[in-house]
């Protein structure tokens, strides 16, 4: 064959060899987009509430050919879905968990195709498969010193975009560990994320939770002004429609922290009118313990009335709620506003006390499934701290104080990080030799810090203690004043000042019931048997209402006989059954007072609907015409509009 057919001949056969390689390789990505895509919404969208997404879901894993499928990337994302599941038997309906392991050229096929692709893949797969394994937070975990490596390979392949990737994950991973190290790793990550997510392990981790992760550390840092740069770079970034409750924790906290309160009531009250907008309960919890949380960091005396009603307000949503399925996080929130309003408003030492017990409960909970339960016990301490200074009760609130604090220095003790080789930083040299003198200069000052903290410690304490029992004395003086106000004396319920100024913190949207009873016949049973008995009717009432209604309504002694009954995010019917329990309680007393004094007790009473926003004189009124029309026409009965 001559030399030029020859060479044509050759030429002719890479071109096809080309060719094919080229297919095969379109081929494969189109594959590896669809295998992220179906992957990660399966992940990140799965709900065992939601039956209708979760067919779909199933409907897209097996339509996308993966379950049969056991090529390097069938495996890898099969392991991908088994770990992100955490054993979740919704898996074996799609395929069995893959008997062979991911090796080194399955992970090679992957960053062949897409290199920001593997590194956000394999990076999610190491934080995953490690979370169920990892459980004490003062070790290294074996996923910190993967994630280096995975680093470290990126870095000498100079591409900037999967160093990133893998820096968020390595940050993540350090959370729990070390503020510092997480801190280098999320600023370094921050700038070459995607804002917005997308259908993809390329954006898992956006600027929008890496920014929520560096205000998160700074704020614990103490470093409030900076802390506020991210938090309202968050709000910046993300459309008002599309923001969350927790997009305004952060930049909420900062403001609090600096002392600029009237900027940080305007922005948790903006989250809680989105919130309501949005009619997501867990989503306005969050918001109105938020708000709530502004008014106990500056709460004076008038602000007592702000905070029980945000408490309230918080447990009418709650109990008005639907849902069955709020994370261990909103319950926690939850039962922080019901025993804020138990301090503020119970009488009862032991009822208290089983608030503080389910608290603690709820918070424990929450810890055992968080991956860094020291925070969580911190947050623990500090609503302790804060509900126990409501109480009156500096003692226990400088004891919880004290908790905190020694809690924090030891939740701030660096660990050694073990020096692996990160190879040459292609990415940023400055950034990283920058970052690495900081830890060392951090660590130094934060041993000096400690140290210094736990001699103001010792000083303060004794003084703290000092000023705590003189300012317990005179909390108290001034609580039972207030109580001597609010509550009525003979029967333990609101009196008419104090219910006119609750009314104006129950939500403007839920309808509730007033409900306006009166004794019968109480003249008789006065003149009868004495005004003795006739004070014990009042109270037997007064106990036997408060016992059957919740703690986000209110009893009201309005008259003499008279009783107001504010009934939340209730309709008449519900309403008239409680009322109609309650009748049969009292109608069946028999014997009253020590002697026993045998004669029966009835009460007529009238129900109508209303809103916040409505006149309460016309509320009164409308109740007030039932009663009547109820006693004219024999009594013992209840009418409603």
């Amino acid at each position: 064959m001559p030399l030029n057919k020859l060479k044509v001949f050759i030429i002719s056969i890479l071109l096809c060899f080309a060719l094919h390689v080229s297919e095969a390789n379109a081929q494969d990505l189109t594959k590896l987009s669809r295998y992220d895509q179906v992957t990660y919404r399966a992940i990140t969208l799965w709900s065992n509430n939601n039956e209708q997404l979760n067919n779909e879901l199933s409907k897209q894993i097996k339509s996308s050919g993966l379950p049969r499928d056991d090529s390097s990337l069938g495996l890898i994302f099969k392991h991908v879905i088994w770990e992100g599941f955490n054993g979740d038997k919704a898996v074996e309906n799609w395929f069995s968990r893959p008997s062979r392991l991911i090796d080194t050229d399955d992970w090679d096929a992957l960053k062949s195709l897409d290199a920001e692709l593997y590194a956000g893949v394999r990076s999610y797969f190491i934080y995953s498969s490690s979370a169920r394994h990892d459980g004490d937070e003062q070790q290294v975990s074996p996923a910190i010193e993967k994630l280096r490596r995975l680093k470290s390979e990126m870095l000498e392949a100079s591409n900037s975009k999967a160093v990133a990737l893998v820096s968020a994950w390595l940050g993540n991973e350090f959370q729990s560990k070390s503020h510092i190290d997480a801190l280098v790793e999320f600023k370094y990550s921050f700038n070459y994320l995607n804002v917005e997510k997308e259908d993809s392990f390329k954006a898992m981790l956006t600027q929008r939770e890496i920014a929520a992760y560096i205000a998160n550390i700074l704020i614990e840092l103490q470093l409030y002004s900076e802390a506020l740069q991210y938090a309202d770079y968050i709000l910046s970034i993300v459309p008002v429609s599309e923001r969350y409750s927790v997009d305004y924790i952060a930049s909420v906290q900062a403001l609090t922290q600096l002392g600029r309160f009237s900027e940080a009531l305007a922005k948790s009250e903006s989250a809680v009118e989105l919130a309501t907008e949005q009619d997501d309960t867990d989503n306005l919890i969050v918001a109105l313990i938020l708000n709530l949380s502004v008014y106990t960091h500056y709460m004076t005396e008038a602000e007592v009335d702000k905070i029980r009603g945000l408490a309230g307000r918080i447990a009418a949503v709650v109990d008005a709620s639907t849902s069955n399925s709020s994370s261990p996080m909103i319950e926690a929130y939850i039962q922080t506003a019901l025993t804020l309003i138990e301090a503020l408003d119970g009488n009862d030492p032991v009822t208290f006390s089983e608030e503080i017990d389910t608290l603690t409960e709820k918070y424990e909970t929450w810890s055992a499934l968080h991956p860094s339960p020291t925070d969580i016990n911190l947050r623990l301490y500090q609503n302790l701290q804060r509900i126990y200074e409501v109480k009156g009760n500096y003692k226990k609130a400088y004891q919880f104080a004290t908790k905190y604090r020694s809690l924090k220095l030891d939740r701030n003790q660096l660990i050694s990080s073990s020096n692996a080789n990160l190879g040459n930083d292609f990415l940023s040299k400055e950034i990283e030799i920058t970052e690495l003198k900081n830890i060392k200069i951090n660590r130094e000052k934060d041993q000096l810090t400690n140290q210094a903290n736990f001699l103001k410690s010792i000083l303060f304490g004794g003084l703290a203690i000092i000023l705590g029992f003189t300012t317990l004395w005179y909390r108290r003086r001034h609580n039972i004043s207030k109580a001597l106000a609010d509550v009525d004396s003979l029967t333990g319920a609101y009196t008419r000042r104090a219910i006119n100024s609750w009314l104006t913190f129950i939500s403007p949207e839920q309808v509730n019931c007033a409900v306006l009873l009166d004794v019968d016949h109480f003249k008789k049973i006065n003149d009868n048997y004495g005004h003795n008995l006739g004070d014990e009717v009042l109270k037997t009432l007064s106990q036997i209402i408060i016992k059957r209604i919740r703690k986000i309504d209110r009893l009201c002694r309005y008259g003499g006989e008279e009783f107001l009954l504010v009934i939340q995010a209730t309709d008449i019917s519900e309403a008239s059954a409680i009322i109609n329990v309650i009748r049969k309680e009292v109608e069946g007393i028999e014997y009253w007072g020590e002697q026993e004094v045998p004669f029966n007790v009835s009460f007529s009473a009238g129900i109508v609907t209303f809103k916040s926003t409505d006149k309460i004189e016309s509320v009164l009124e409308r109740a007030d015409h039932l009663l009547y029309e109820a006693k004219r026409t024999g009594r013992a009965k209840t009418l409603t509009e």
